[in-house]
C-alpha cells in the first residue's frame, strides 16, 4: 500500500520564498506533495479547476495546507482570500486550511486576515525554525484527518 504524502500548496511570487519554505519542510522532515503557485490568480486557478485535479492527484487533492503570501502580482493574498471564502462553499475545499507566509507584520493586516475562519496561522518569513514549521503543519494536517476519518 502507498503511504499518503498530505498535499500543500505553496503561493507566493518569489522563488526563493518558495525555495526556503521548501527546504525548511525538508528541514523538518515532513513527507508532503507540494505544488506551487506564483500569485493568487494561478492558485485560484488550480482551486477551481477541482474534477480534472481530483483525476490527475487522486490522493494528493485538494491541498489540506496552503502557504499564502501576502504581497503578490495580479491576485494578491488579500484578494486571494476573499475569493477563496466563496470559493470555498462552491467545491468540496472546506477542509482546505490557509497558513500566512509573509514579510508583512502589520498588525492591521493580520487583523483582517486572521478573521477568516480557514486561516490557521501566520508567519513571518525568515523569523521561524523547521521545528516550529513542523509542530503547526503537523497540528493543521491532524486536524484534518479527525474531521475526516
Amino acid at each position: 500500500m502507498t503511504k499518503i504524502k498530505p498535499p500543500i500548496l505553496i503561493v507566493d511570487d518569489n522563488e526563493v520564498d518558495r525555495y526556503i519554505l521548501k527546504r525548511l519542510i525538508k528541514e523538518a522532515e515532513l513527507d508532503l506533495t507540494i505544488f506551487e503557485k506564483k500569485d493568487g490568480q494561478e492558485a485560484l486557478e488550480f482551486l477551481e479547476n477541482y474534477e480534472a485535479n481530483r483525476k490527475e492527484y487522486p490522493d494528493g487533492f485538494p491541498p489540506i495546507l496552503i502557504f499564502l503570501d501576502i504581497n503578490m502580482p495580479r491576485v494578491n493574498g488579500l484578494q486571494f482570500l476573499e475569493e477563496f471564502s466563496k470559493l470555498r462553499k462552491m467545491i468540496e475545499i472546506s477542509s482546505c486550511v490557509v497558513m500566512m507566509f509573509s514579510s508583512s507584520e502589520r498588525e492591521e493586516e493580520k487583523k483582517i486576515i486572521m478573521s477568516h475562519d480557514f486561516v490557521k496561522g501566520y508567519l513571518v518569513k525568515g523569523s521561524f525554525q523547521a521545528a516550529e514549521l513542523k509542530e503547526k503543519v503537523l497540528a493543521v494536517i491532524g486536524q484534518h484527518l479527525e474531521k475526516h476519518s
